[in-house]
């Protein structure tokens, strides 16, 4: 079966893009995905940015997940695409107790979930533990017309699937939001509604942060890889943040997608080793 992942994942970047290439930000050095592998076995938390439905960058995660369960003796993936009510769901499937489409139909996948299925593949054939690290939508929806003031009335079975300890820093990756909010679309939003919108981008990242704290103080010696669309890691902010608040002491690697005209000069960031320890070189999108 590991054979058989191994080729389909050969197949798929063939097919799909010509090379796969990582810079280390410290030292602008291009490394192969094995490179890529071995120093990642230096960081306890690993997390994998991504721009959602880039087909070349979930080609790439699925490349490294499986280089890292190559060399790792044990390997726990976390999502950001599942929330923390679907773990049981989750767990059925990857053990083999549910077929697939139980899982799909009742895990609330997300509409790319195409996408993600080749890790939670790796992830079953390598039996690992994966976590299903985000809030359940419903409440981060709440959040955005009622703010937090909710949540501690929840019974104590829901107030479980929210982390405990909830943030909203005034930051760079407030600032950073505000902007992106502001330029999607043309709409203007009132001050009011703009803060419970972070207030909702920030319940997720506690959420995720604690998921993988969790995960870790559980399987001390485990290495984790943490999926999320990119805006929740680079820079380390947003979720990064978060655990670096929750466990100081952990050593976390941030894999971020930079857009570059070619792969053979391509113009890298000056700020590059503040964006993330490693960018993922992605030709820009149409």
């Amino acid at each position: 079966m590991k054979l058989l992942v191994i080729i389909a994942l050969l197949i798929a970047i063939s097919a799909g893009y010509a090379q796969i290439y990582f810079v280390d930000t410290e030292d602008s050095a291009k490394l192969t995905v094995h490179e890529l592998a071995q120093q990642l076995q230096e960081f306890d938390v690993i997390f994998f940015g991504e721009w959602h439905g880039i087909e070349s960058i979930h080609e790439a995660q699925a490349v490294v997940t499986e280089a890292l369960a190559e060399d790792s003796a044990n390997l726990i993936l976390s999502f950001e695409m599942w929330e923390r009510d679907s773990q049981p769901v989750l767990d059925s499937f990857l053990q083999g107790d549910i077929p697939e489409e139980q899982f799909v139909a009742q895990s609330r996948i997300w509409t790319n979930y195409e996408n993600y299925r080749p890790l939670l593949m790796i992830a079953k054939d390598y039996k690992m533990t994966v976590i299903a690290a985000n809030v359940p939508r419903v409440y981060a929806g709440r959040v955005v017309q009622e703010g937090w003031d909710f949540i501690d009335s929840l019974p104590s079975g829901e107030r479980g699937y929210i982390a405990q300890r909830l943030s909203a820093p005034e930051d760079d990756y407030k600032r950073e939001f505000m902007l992106l909010m502001n330029g999607m679309g043309g709409h203007q939003y009132s001050a009011e509604t703009m803060h419970k919108y972070y207030l909702a981008q920030c319940i997720k990242d506690d959420t995720m942060a604690e998921s993988i704290a969790l995960a870790k103080q559980a399987n001390p010696e485990a290495r984790i890889i943490h999926f999320n669309g990119d805006f929740h890691s680079r820079s380390f902010l947003g979720t990064v943040s978060r655990l670096r608040t929750l466990m100081p002491e952990i050593k976390i690697a941030v894999i971020s997608p930079e857009a570059v005209t070619n792969f053979k000069n391509p113009q890298l960031p000056d700020n590059m080793a503040s964006l993330a320890t490693y960018l993922l070189l992605s030709l820009p999108i149409d």
